[in-house]
Parts: C-alpha cells; sequence; structure tokens
C-alpha cells in the first residue's frame, strides 16, 4: 500500500474544501450559491463523469471475468443495502439522520479517491473494476439514494425525486456504451471529460462552504462518528474483504473490491440534500472526518485483510 498516494489526494480533497469553506467566510458563496451548484452537480457534471468513465473504457478483460466482476459488483452493494438497513438503528437520532447514516454507509467515494489510489496500488488495468462499481453506485444514487433524499424535502422539490431523471437515463446510456462500444466523435468525448472534471471541485467546494456554516469543532467531538467509522471503514472491509478472497480466484479483482469498500464517504449524496433543500450537515460532518481518517483505516484494511 502506497501511503504517499493517500496522502496527496488527502490534502487535494481537503484544498479544494478550503477554498468553499474561504470563499463563504469571505461572502463569495452562501447557501444559494451552495444549493445552485449541488444542482449543477446533479444534474449535469456528475453525469457527464459517469459518461466519461464508460468513453474511456477498454476490453482488456474476457467477458467470462468481466460477468464475474459485475456479479461481485453487484453482490457487494446488495451487502451494503443491507449494512445501510443495520448501521442507523444503532447511530441515528431521527429519521433524517437514519437515512443520512444509509447513505453514507452505501456511497464511498470510489470516484476521486478511489481510482487514483487503487491505480496507484493495482495499477490502471484493475479499473475496469472501478468502472463496473461506478455504474452499479450511480443507478443506486440516483435511484435509492434519491427517495433517501427527497422524501425529507418540502414544497415543490420533491416532485423531481422521481425513478426518471438525468442519472437514471445516463445510467442506462452508460451500461449501453459499455456493452456495445460504439464509436463516438473526438469533440463529443472530450466536451463531456470537461464538463465530467468540473464535479470534484464544485462537489468539494459545496462541502467547503457547508462547513463554514457550522462550528467545525462539533465535527471532532462526536463519538458516535469514531465508533461509525470504526464499523463501517474498518471491520466491515476487513470481514467482507476476507469472504471476496476466498470467492474470488483473481486477487487482483478481490483486491480492488477491498479497497472500494474502504474508501470514506462520498459527495453525492450531500449534492442532493443540498439541491433538494435538506439539512445536510451530517452527511458533511461523516465526509470530512472518514475522509481525514481514511490516511488510517485503508492501509489498517489492507493489512487486515492479507493477515
Amino acid at each position: 500500500m502506497d501511503a504517499s498516494v493517500i496522502f496527496r489526494q488527502m490534502c487535494m480533497i481537503f484544498l479544494l474544501i478550503a477554498i468553499g469553506y474561504i470563499a463563504c467566510k469571505k461572502g463569495i458563496a452562501d447557501s444559494g450559491t451552495e444549493r445552485s451548484i449541488s444542482a449543477v452537480v446533479v444534474n449535469i457534471c456528475n453525469p457527464a463523469l459517469m459518461l466519461t468513465s464508460v468513453l474511456g473504457s477498454g476490453g482488456g478483460i474476457s467477458n467470462g471475468k468481466l460477468l464475474v466482476a459485475a456479479g461481485a459488483g453487484l453482490g457487494i452493494y446488495a451487502c451494503l443495502l443491507l449494512i445501510g438497513k443495520v448501521i442507523p438503528i444503532f447511530f441515528g437520532k431521527n429519521s433524517l439522520e437514519q437515512d443520512q447514516y444509509t447513505l453514507m454507509a452505501l456511497f464511498g467515494n470510489i470516484g476521486f479517491i478511489g481510482i487514483p489510489v487503487i491505480s496507484a496500488v493495482l495499477g490502471t488495468e484493475v479499473l475496469i473494476y472501478v468502472i463496473i462499481c461506478n455504474i452499479i453506485f450511480n443507478i443506486l444514487i440516483y435511484t435509492y439514494g434519491r427517495y433517501l433524499v427527497y422524501r425529507h424535502s418540502e414544497g415543490t422539490a420533491s416532485r423531481s425525486g422521481g425513478i426518471i431523471n438525468t442519472g437514471t437515463v445516463v445510467g442506462t446510456v452508460c451500461v449501453l456504451i459499455f456493452l456495445f462500444k460504439p464509436q463516438m466523435p473526438e469533440v463529443l468525448v472530450t466536451s463531456i471529460d470537461y464538463v465530467g472534471s468540473a464535479t470534484t471541485f464544485l462537489s468539494m467546494m459545496v462541502i467547503g462552504i457547508s462547513l463554514a456554516e457550522m462550528p467545525l469543532g462539533k465535527i471532532f467531538k462526536e463519538v458516535r462518528f469514531y465508533l461509525y467509522i470504526l464499523v463501517r471503514h474498518i471491520l466491515i472491509p476487513v470481514a467482507m474483504g476476507w469472504a471476496l478472497r476466498s470467492l474470488l480466484q483473481d486477487p487482483e479483482m478481490a483486491g480492488t473490491f477491498v479497497l472500494l469498500i474502504a474508501m470514506p464517504v462520498a459527495n453525492m449524496p450531500l449534492m442532493m440534500c443540498k439541491e433538494a433543500g435538506v439539512d445536510g450537515t451530517l452527511l458533511s460532518k461523516g465526509i470530512v472526518l472518514s475522509t481525514l481518517c481514511s490516511l488510517v483505516t485503508i492501509p489498517l484494511v489492507v493489512f487486515g485483510v492479507a493477515l
């Protein structure tokens, strides 16, 4: 495990968050800006990033291995769905918090953190497995994840939380592109890539604005967050890693999935909360603390699975 890769990614994340934090403190951005940016990320930038991930995927593995990887990815998210139902019972104080713990347990940052870490540790040839999980992730976030967020929304915002939305439509297109690999004009691919590349900065800026609106000391004083991280980001990845190591014959595939399970909380649930006008304070805290702790938790998971 190359700890320097993880450290560099964490530094980039916190620098991008700091931009949003300073912009809010200086009066350049506010809660209105936060909500507008979130809508752009959810409906434009992240769907473009989804398309970019499959447009750049190659056919370097056999169809048989591809099916095994897809089955493993679906199995992993099925387990995380179950875990996401159990964890909130012990950590959530009310319905909103329980749903947000479900979102944190189910959706890890497999893109911005997962891709560079996995490519550095296992090589770029295994990124096809990340792409498979990314497709499953996005279909889930734009269906089940969106449902969990929007049922706490009030007024007209709740009307946009249906199954048919930008994310699910683009997710379907991604599956078709992944299966049939059509030739796309280079200018179109490049344009989509530019739009998708804005996802990371804009979403991290929203986290920074959100943090600027709360006392930072509260993030590090809540004991339940540390217990949650111990359970979700150490114990569960290690247990699932042992199971994957015995079920999958390909050690690189198993290693990729273990690292993906160990990733810190993703930012997309928070983007949806901001778009819907739902309080995302808990998610903001979870993203920051789990990302900071991942400097320790990811190496611990790798060590625990290797035992």
